[in-house]
């Protein structure tokens, strides 16, 4: 019991939630605190695989660039990671490869995105521009 209250008041310290202890219901904080209190459960269990939907809204400007680092952290140490997300700088900041999808489908594939600016993902995002087929087949594993 000891080491679970220690835990939680370490995740709670990392995290900077916002709340008068660690007994407080997760229900009685604000969103952006509740949002950060389930990313750290989510992080804190040694995931294979992270789907991030969105992972820093609604939460601090400190919280943010802290999921972010956790985030890049967690991939290089060898979890999958799926960012979904409408923030472009958070997109461009965190990502390897890219898929751009446009009117429920795939628009581009980006295996790099080192070069990738802005402009050339709104051009996707807008269906101005779309990859051929075999430029999005890339993105299927093993190809």
């Amino acid at each position: 019991m000891k080491k679970m209250h220690e835990d939680s008041d370490q995740l709670i310290k990392d995290y900077k939630v916002l709340c008068k202890s660690r007994n407080q219901q997760v229900g009685m904080l604000s969103g952006g605190n509740i949002q950060k209190v389930v990313v750290a459960r989510e992080f804190s269990a040694e995931p294979v695989l992270i789907i991030a939907d969105q992972p820093t809204r609604g939460i601090d400007v400190g919280a943010t660039e802290f999921i972010r680092k956790k985030l890049v952290e967690l991939s290089r140490a060898g979890a999958a990671v799926l960012l979904v997300s409408a923030d472009l700088n958070e997109v461009m900041e965190l990502s390897d490869s890219l898929i751009i999808m446009y009117n429920g489908g795939i628009a581009a594939y980006f295996e790099d995105t080192t070069s990738l600016t802005d402009t050339v993902m709104g051009e996707y995002m807008l269906g101005l521009k779309q990859q051929s087929d075999e430029e999005v087949r890339r993105v299927q594993h093993g190809e």
